[in-house]
């Protein structure tokens, strides 16, 4: 699924979509509706995939891996960002307002005091809407003030908040809020695996997904490999952060397999805001 212009130069091994994924399947709104199983939905989708609304080249001078965690369950904040500081790193930690606090089946959602104290403590905070409604399920009044309240509400727990990243609910994507994010957004994160190398799509930046029932150690180290000899960006992108994790999130020791994996190979880990500085993404 990869464009062209970064192709791998040799073949690499790619993680298999474990098929309870966030990104593999029909995933639900609001109302119920298998969003992705519609045709147009299914375009709409692939052509924000394929199209890019900015092209940017990589500019870093060194590899780089991020961290980066949806939703996000407490134990992101509780266990995940330990394991990062133990290293000493930060990640993104990608933030739907409209959820914080509440409990589903899968876990607890760290409530505005995680938030906070993940913010004072270096990581970076990024946007996932207010509502984690699907983004082309929005009309362009719906989405720009989604986006709004997602925004507010993480300024009222950080003042000042500014040039926020960030991720697509479900991952997926439609064009024409893909266009209305190149305006509202720095950067913005999908689903598509693949490692980020060439020239950046800004407005859908590759990320592969650090989730044990889908991502084998080695193939883990392949991507690392991968994003070394390519000079790219790689993304991780994960949820909850347990001994025995969710079908949606990594435990502690594939985590760290990840961080020590990428530390031993000298690249650097940074948040998704200071890797877009490397790159060169205003």
């Amino acid at each position: 699924m990869s464009d062209s212009g970064n192709a791998s130069p040799t073949p690499m091994a790619r993680p298999v979509a474990c098929q309870c994924s966030p990104s593999a399947g029909p995933a639900a709104n609001s109302n119920g509706d298998a969003i992705i199983d519609r045709f147009g939905a299914r375009l709409d989708h692939a052509l924000a995939k394929r199209l890019p609304v900015r092209s940017v080249p990589l500019r870093n001078e060194r590899p780089i891996v991020s961290f980066t965690f949806d939703d996000f369950p407490a134990s992101a904040h509780e266990v995940g960002a330990g394991l990062l500081e133990a290293c000493g790193v930060r990640g993104t930690y990608f933030t739907c307002t409209g959820l914080l606090g509440g409990i589903n089946p899968l876990w607890t959602v760290a409530g505005p005091d995680a938030v906070i104290d993940l913010h004072a403590r270096g990581h970076e905070i990024g946007l996932h809407t207010h509502s984690h409604r699907a983004v082309f399920n929005m009309t362009r009044g719906e989405f720009e003030a989604d986006l709004a309240a997602n925004r507010a509400a993480l300024r009222r727990l950080i003042p000042g908040l500014t040039r926020e990243t960030f991720a697509y609910p479900y991952g997926f994507a439609g064009y024409a809020r893909k266009r209305q994010l190149s305006r509202l957004a720095r950067a913005s994160r999908s689903v598509l695996p693949g490692v980020n190398a060439g020239q950046l799509d800004p407005d859908f930046i590759k990320a592969v997904e650090l989730i044990d029932c889908g991502l084998t150690v080695p193939a883990l180290e392949q991507l690392l490999d991968e994003v070394v000899a390519r000079q790219g960006w790689l993304v991780f992108l994960t949820h909850d952060i347990a001994p025995e994790p969710t079908k949606f999130g990594a435990s502690p020791k594939l985590m760290n397999a990840a961080l020590e994996g990428a530390l031993r190979r000298q690249v650097d880990i940074l948040p998704m805001r200071e890797a877009l500085d490397r790159i060169g993404v205003a």
